[in-house]
């Protein structure tokens, strides 16, 4: 088992996903594992980050423990409870390792707010990610050269950054989604991986390359990860509707005033829009701005209404002669 493919059994394991066989594999590792200084090289600051984590873990275990297993033994929770608790300090472990050696692929965790919202994250490339309720998104704080490599345990919608020599690779379970610039939704959960395609194209491919599907636009593909088989299904709109609830993916104006335009901007892409003439919140715009990157609907706008734009650092600055 490679770094990579224990990662992904990591978390497996913390969302409560992984096989029978996957618990009992892991946790005879860790047993032998227990007595291993791994704790004492991380930094204060990850020890701290390991403590919340055992907090909130031993709480959910003890909420299903209460709920699921009343017959269980004592003995067999604290177990499964340590083997919690030494998962999270060697999951940390890699971490500093991945830290000392490449800061190209220190590995962020992000857990979305138990609330019900969405929680926005902005990647270093300008890929927007909505990560919906209980998920976990895993990114590097730099991309490599090549490629851009990030996993999913729950549900996302990405609005992939358009670059086509560095293909944007997300991780879900044993399923693979590839794509070079495009806007889709992938959960997990039931057994099951759905990907939903809203704009552009992703090519799927099971974790031994057996199964491989090249899913467009309004289309629907299902992984069955029991069964290691997809297929494409109908996608129904309510569906899509669903989808994007919760977001501020759709920027599809029609006859739509600069001041809403620029307020639906500074909501998306975390900026700061100043226009220096007036008039120019009175211009209107008919345009679809839906899986654009920054820079390129300030130019869809600019060539439109005749403005010129400047970016600079999370200020943008707008000049025009503006409407009547």
């Amino acid at each position: 088992m490679n770094e990579e493919q224990f990662k992904q059994l990591i978390i497996r394991y913390q969302s409560g996903k992984a096989t029978d066989a996957e618990i009992r594999l892991l946790e005879k590792w860790l047993e032998s594992r227990a007595q291993s200084d791994l704790y004492e090289k991380l930094t204060a600051e990850e020890k701290g980050d390991i403590k919340e984590n055992v907090r909130r873990t031993l709480q959910g275990r003890i909420v299903a423990n209460d709920s699921r297993d009343r017959q269980g033994t004592l003995t067999t929770w604290v177990l499964r409870t340590a083997a919690a608790v030494l998962l999270l300090i060697v999951s940390s472990y890699f971490a500093w390792q991945w830290a000392k050696t490449d800061k190209t692929t220190v590995a962020t965790m992000l857990q979305s707010s138990a609330s019900g919202n969405n929680k926005k994250v902005m990647l270093t490339d300008g890929t927007i990610v909505w990560l919906k309720p209980n998920s976990i998104l895993t990114y590097p704080s730099l991309f490599e050269k090549t490629e851009r490599h990030v996993s999913i345990t729950g549900e996302a919608l990405f609005e992939v950054a358009k670059d086509a020599s560095h293909p944007f690779i997300i991780r879900c379970g044993d399923l693979t989604a590839k794509v070079l610039g495009t806007s889709f939704n992938i959960k997990s959960g039931n057994g099951n991986i759905e990907v939903t395609v809203l704009t552009g194209k992703v090519s799927l491919y099971s974790f031994d390359r057996q199964h491989d599907l090249i899913v467009t636009a309004n289309e629907k593909a299902v992984y069955n990860e029991g069964k290691d088989l997809i297929a494409k299904v109908e996608l129904r709109k309510e569906e899509v509707d669903q989808t994007v609830q919760g977001t501020e993916y759709s920027m599809d104006f029609e006859d739509t005033p600069m001041s809403e335009i620029v307020r639906r901007i500074e909501g998306k892409f975390n900026v700061t829009v100043t226009m220096e003439n007036d008039h120019m919140e009175k211009c209107r715009i008919t345009a679809d701005l839906t899986d654009q990157s920054l820079n390129r609907a300030l130019s869809m706008i600019s060539q439109s209404l005749g403005f010129e734009y400047e970016i600079k650092n999370a200020v943008v600055t707008m000049r025009g002669n503006g409407c009547e």
